[in-house]
């Protein structure tokens, strides 16, 4: 018998992941329309323009404002990467199509997450997405099979906050009507998932599949962290 009822679960990186990488997947893209750049120094200006600005939160906003508002957001980043490497024409087209490819095509699913999210639906578990994300996860959950186990998403855009903000595990716990006593959270990054859920007193785990980090609330795949609760 678990102590525990409720899982939250990070999405990107946790259940799914970038197929090519970041650099990777920008650089493909832009092939039809300038081959000046390199996918390292894009994936490298990207982390700075990404951990430098306001978070993807939005309040009051739903619907076409919503994801117009979400648009905007990505687009001002990935102007600020190539303002910095070089503007090239036909810049918006780029933009548009990039946008277009991480709504399903430029992810793939870790080979543990539906038999995981199987696992706990047969053990009872109700299943809650808590996720830095735009209103994109929702194409990326159905394309991948992931949605039909999910109970409740909470996303950043749609929220006024995101991780690591106490408030929005709070709201997620909130919205899902999750007690923070019997849920546990999982998710890859150390500051913006484990950190900020022990800061509230949400139990946490971390999870690494390279095993570069010890400790034990780190796991290797998602499916070993029942044998913890």
């Amino acid at each position: 018998m678990y102590k525990f009822n409720t899982i939250s679960l990070d999405a990107a990186d946790t259940l799914f992941f970038i197929k090519m990488g970041l650099g990777n997947t920008y650089y493909e893209i832009l092939k039809k329309y300038t081959n000046k750049f390199e996918p390292k120094e894009i994936s490298n200006c990207f982390k700075k323009y990404f951990n430098s600005r306001p978070g993807l939160y939005f309040t009051g906003l739903k619907g076409s404002e919503l994801e117009n508002a979400e648009k905007k957001w990505w687009y001002r980043l990935v102007k600020d990467i190539f303002d910095e490497l070089g503007m090239f024409e036909s810049f918006d087209d780029y933009f548009n199509d990039l946008y277009k490819h991480f709504e399903f095509d430029a992810w793939e699913i870790f080979d543990d997450t539906i038999p995981f999210l199987k696992e706990l639906k047969r053990n009872g578990f109700k299943i809650i997405i808590t996720s830095n994300f735009d209103s994109r996860i929702f194409k990326v959950c159905d394309g991948l099979g992931i949605s039909p186990y999910i109970d409740h998403f909470t996303i950043s855009s749609q929220s006024g906050c995101a991780k690591p903000d106490k408030d929005f595990f709070l709201k997620s716990l909130n919205d899902s009507g999750s007690d923070i006593k019997t849920t546990i959270h999982i998710g890859d990054n150390p500051e913006l998932d484990f950190n900020a859920c022990k800061k509230i007193g949400l139990k946490a785990f971390l999870i690494d599949r390279d095993e570069k980090i010890n400790g034990d609330y780190v796991i290797n795949s998602l499916s070993s962290v029942l044998g913890k609760i």
